[in-house]
């Protein structure tokens, strides 16, 4: 289911990471600019990885284990701002959720101001973050996404997990909403974030067939492009899979519970590499091919390998496939200059 860098002289201490993952600088920053600077770099995020893989005992963290464990709190540490767009998107079978109830940020900007947002449970986990952003920026932020129904052609298996029963209805006409929503939307930028592996109703799997994987993802993409052709689009690639050969391990939530005096166990590898990962590689050029940018998240967790700490915080959501709201955004900053500079990007770096 489902960015190396040098090492500064750690210009952003720890402590003062920490506290900036707590807190929201933009809530009394006095200028944007100042606010978004303040947020770490992807070279400060990749310091602090590197500290995290020299971690013995589990610290304090934000958010808690306890927090992160817990089966209600812990599956909706990812999960957007609280209201009607969120509770649609915990629906497996409701109708799609209007405009009107997934617009944060400023709700009267035009569309030269607009973003969307969407996919499956990965454009999930990012609209706590983009929805400050949208409201630091002056953007107004659309969220069309829908958990399980990834980000591709092709009938699924109800929520898109193998050997249930398909085809996913209410996925279809998820989709079907999206293209028209983009139709009368017109955004500046759409940011696709999605699982790269789908189930298909007919029994096949792109997990295991990288050229379907491919087809159906390019299908798709190019969908989205017709709905909106003026807009940029940007592609979330490389979303670590974390791979273990030890039960739990790749759950870096239940591996922390399990390893409090030596978090150094939970320390494991992505298989979203070049190498090894047929399924992400092919979904990735698929956005090539249809001349999406595309931003790499992998350098967001992992260096090379993923810690199941970061400046003191879970990164990941009780299942391990998602990041945490927090976690997420701490990284806003690295989002924003990201999209900043996606080729003829309509996101500015603010002047003021």
């Amino acid at each position: 289911m489902v960015l190396a860098t040098t090492i500064l002289s750690l210009a952003l201490p720890l402590t003062v990471a920490t506290t900036r993952a707590a807190t929201d600088p933009c809530a009394s920053s006095k200028t944007k600019l100042a606010c978004l600077a303040s947020l770490p770099t992807l070279a400060q995020v990749g310091d602090q990885i590197r500290l995290g893989h020299a971690l013995v005992k589990l610290p304090t963290t934000n958010p808690t284990l306890a927090y992160l464990s817990n089966s209600v709190t812990g599956a909706n540490s990812f999960f957007m701002p609280t209201g009607r767009c969120n509770q649609v998107a915990h629906q497996s079978d409701g109708s799609p959720a209007s405009i009107a109830d997934c617009t944060f940020g400023n709700a009267k900007a035009g569309s030269a101001n607009t973003i969307v947002l969407t996919g499956d449970s990965r454009a999930v986990m990012w609209a706590t973050a983009y929805a400050k952003l949208a409201t630091v920026l002056g953007w107004r932020l659309v969220v069309l996404a829908k958990p399980g129904c990834v980000a591709q052609t092709g009938e699924l298996t109800y929520l898109n997990v193998p050997n249930r029963p398909g085809p996913w209805v209410a996925c279809n006409r998820f989709r079907t909403a999206v293209m028209s929503d983009l139709a009368v939307l017109k955004p500046a930028m759409v940011v696709v974030a999605s699982n790269p592996a789908a189930s298909l109703a007919d029994g096949r799997r792109t997990s295991q067939n990288g050229t379907l994987a491919h087809a159906n993802s390019l299908a798709y993409l190019q969908l989205l492009k017709s709905a909106s052709p003026n807009a940029s689009f940007v592609f979330l690639s490389g979303f670590p899979l974390l791979v273990n050969t030890s039960p739990g391990v790749a759950n870096p939530v239940a591996c922390l519970a399990a390893h409090k005096q030596d978090i150094r166990f939970c320390d494991v590898r992505s298989n979203n590499s070049v190498n090894d990962d047929p399924t992400n590689r092919a979904v990735t050029q698929s956005a090539v091919d249809a001349n999406f940018a595309v931003i790499d998240q992998k350098p967001w967790l992992c260096s090379p390998t993923c810690p199941g700490v970061i400046n003191k915080m879970i990164p990941y959501s009780r299942d391990g496939l998602h990041i945490n709201n927090t976690y997420s955004g701490w990284l806003m900053g690295v989002m924003w200059r990201s999209l900043a500079g996606v080729p003829n990007s309509p996101v500015q770096l603010p002047t003021n």
